[in-house]
């Protein structure tokens, strides 16, 4: 299997709700950066998207690009939550049949807010 199918299965299992299908895509010691949070362990991430997806009315995939160990996603979130949209750049690094990295880039702002700062 390659990059493409990895990020691929797991931007569809999360997207759709399905979170123990996408924590099979991701080492354990997946680090993970974003705009808002930071985590060293893939469980410690899913509780948090998990919270994240109920959020959401829908993601629509605006482009994808892939290469031998990695890829970029860009996307928007219809967040039911006053942020709104959120334009969302997603860049991951793929390793021994893993999502071993996630940087995750979007405009916090509106978030920061909802969340006291």
């Amino acid at each position: 299997m390659d990059t493409k199918h990895f990020v691929t299965n797991y931007h569809k299992a999360w997207t759709s709700g399905d979170m123990a299908q996408a924590r099979l895509y991701l080492a354990d010691d997946l680090d993970f950066q974003g705009s808002i949070d930071t985590f060293r362990r893939a469980d410690d991430f899913i509780v948090a998207l998990t919270m994240f997806q109920k959020m959401l009315r829908g993601v629509n995939l605006i482009s994808s690009f892939y290469s031998e160990h990695g890829a970029a996603l860009l996307y928007d979130c219809d967040t039911m939550s006053p942020a709104g949209m959120i334009r969302t750049a997603e860049f991951f690094t793929v390793g021994s049949g893993k999502i071993k990295s996630i940087r995750l880039v979007f405009d916090a702002t509106e978030l920061r807010k909802l969340m006291g700062g």
